[in-house]
């Protein structure tokens, strides 16, 4: 598969326009009228029909998008990202890169996260528990970061620059969910680190994109599937130590030479 877009099909602006009018345009109308949207919905918190909606956002966008400019057939081919399964050695970095570097920091001098919340508690969270159901962020999200809008990016710039623009998108994306709903409970106070973690986990992605010749799967759904999971036991909060060290490896892997093609 050819993840690169169609050279007519290469704005980004109305993606993110679309993403954050569906996820702040529910975020709003709560904040604004909190009593009779309650009422009537049930309130803005994790799991309920409003969250959903405003956390699928960038699925939905990338799908919306993609039916009107390209049809059924454009549909399919943002799919196909799912199905690319890339190779072995990116699916060990996609599932244990965050659960190593979370093992590792277990070592620092009162770090507040145990090996057992790693290697015990976040894969029975996450296999075990519904939370493989509810976990909406690697469906609700992944087809639109990583299937419609890296594509594009990646089309016009450097992986690099790519990784940074989303990962810069992606943090202001979340602010809402950050600092109005409660829902990502980080203090306003550690939203740069936060913003770092969130660029660092960007950097990693895209360079797993890249890598697999556009693996939505790999590059996007595994990773985030991973991260939300290692959050929900308390094994990852965005921590300082824990944003420089994503950030950094994120970064090497990005700017780490690729094999050349065999020819």
């Amino acid at each position: 598969m050819d993840p690169t877009p169609d050279r007519h099909d290469r704005r980004l602006w109305p993606f993110v326009a679309l993403t954050f009018a569906i996820s702040w345009g529910v975020g709003g109308v709560y904040l604004l009228f909190p009593k009779p949207l309650t009422a009537a919905f049930g309130p803005f918190a994790y799991a309920t029909p409003a969250f959903y909606l405003a956390a699928c956002a960038p699925t939905l966008a990338a799908v919306i998008l993609t039916l009107v400019r390209e049809g059924p057939a454009g549909l399919m081919r943002l799919l196909r990202g799912l199905t690319i399964l890339g190779s072995p050695w990116a699916w060990l970095v996609a599932w244990l890169t965050l659960p190593l570097i979370a093992l590792a920091l277990c070592r620092l001098p009162g770090w507040p996260v145990t090996p057992r919340q790693v290697l015990v508690a976040t894969p029975l969270l996450l296999f075990t528990t519904a939370q493989v159901i509810r976990n909406c962020g690697p469906l609700g999200e992944e087809l639109g970061w990583r299937g419609y809008a890296l594509p594009r990016l990646l089309a016009r710039t450097s992986p690099l620059k790519a990784g940074l623009v989303l990962g810069v998108i992606w943090t202001l994306w979340h602010v809402p969910a950050v600092l109005f709903s409660g829902i990502i409970y980080v203090s306003a106070a550690d939203l740069g680190w936060f913003a770092l973690n969130t660029i660092g986990l960007s950097l990693l992605m895209t360079a797993l994109f890249v890598r697999t010749g556009g693996s939505v799967l790999v590059a996007g759904v595994i990773p985030h599937f991973v991260i939300n999971g290692l959050g929900g036991t308390g094994a990852w909060a965005s921590r300082p130590a824990e944003a420089v060290v994503l950030a950094t490896l994120g970064l090497g892997l990005i700017v780490w030479p690729r094999p050349a093609a065999r020819i």
